[in-house]
């Protein structure tokens, strides 16, 4: 299993940083629309959606909502900061679960609203990243990239405090200190990298970034592994060998990306 995901992360992790290096504003949306299309799929499996018709219906709704509002830039605030407060209530839904599951489980109303904020925002954030500078949207990736390193390794060496035991019994509160301190490393390397005479408070700015960035990263896998317990299903999909789903490699960036952008807008 680590060996196809070692594979898999070495072929797809190039493609991606060329992919957002090179490709023009067009066709980075096009590929986010790819994504979201498999990405919706995927997430109608979880929440029970079995019809081919519903699971369309879920994603041309996704697609619309999301074309529209990439279209209305003084939306896009209001949108990411919506979405924050929704990813606070998905934050007590997880460090409570079970005892409020019934909640992602029986309303369909709530578990495609969920699908909505869970998926949208991100989209959003990261077309408007991109667009910004190409750079940021690398930063974001990195960041995360590095929480889920660091928190393999620091978790495998370290680890004994369970960190959620009810939603993800293999995550230890030594991993996630493993991935927030790697991705404080690559915040400041960033800052050595790309500014010409960095100063403490840029040290700083993009240290809060990273550090509160690292953590929501945890809460989406942690959301994502809720939908997937309540599902009865070990990964959201087949897509990628040794990593499930598409949804499984990007349920990190569902919460990360829509912080990531209003943090970045705040702090820099």
């Amino acid at each position: 299993m680590l060996l196809k995901r070692l594979i898999t992360a070495a072929l797809l992790g190039p493609l991606v940083i060329m992919g957002v290096l090179v490709s023009n504003q067009n066709q980075f949306v096009g590929v986010l629309i790819v994504i979201l299309i498999i990405a919706s799929w995927e997430f109608c499996s979880l929440i029970k959606i079995k019809s081919i018709a519903g699971k369309a219906a879920f994603i041309m709704l996704a697609i619309a909502i999301t074309y529209f509002l990439k279209n209305e830039p003084s939306l896009l605030r209001p949108v990411l900061i919506a979405s924050s407060l929704w990813w606070i209530i998905a934050l007590y839904w997880t460090l409570t679960f079970p005892k409020h599951g019934r909640y992602l489980d029986n309303a369909l109303s709530i578990k495609l609203v969920n699908g909505l904020f869970f998926l949208v925002p991100m989209a959003l954030a990261l077309i408007a990243l991109h667009k910004n500078n190409t750079s940021l949207v690398l930063l974001l990736l990195a960041l995360i990239w590095a929480a889920d390193i660091g928190a393999y390794f620091a978790g495998n060496a370290f680890g004994k405090n369970k960190l959620c035991p009810n939603v993800s019994p293999g995550k230890t509160i030594e991993g996630a200190l493993g991935g927030i301190i790697l991705s404080l490393v690559v915040g400041a390397l960033y800052v050595l990298i790309t500014t010409d005479k960095p100063t403490l408070e840029n040290y700083f700015n993009f240290g809060v970034l990273s550090l509160i960035v690292s953590l929501v990263s945890i809460l989406g896998d942690l959301f994502e592994s809720i939908l997937k317990r309540i599902a009865d299903v070990k990964d959201s999909g087949k897509i990628l060998p040794g990593h499930g789903g598409l949804l499984d490699r990007i349920d990190s960036l569902t919460c990360a990306a829509p912080v990531f952008f209003l943090l970045f807008s705040f702090l820099i």
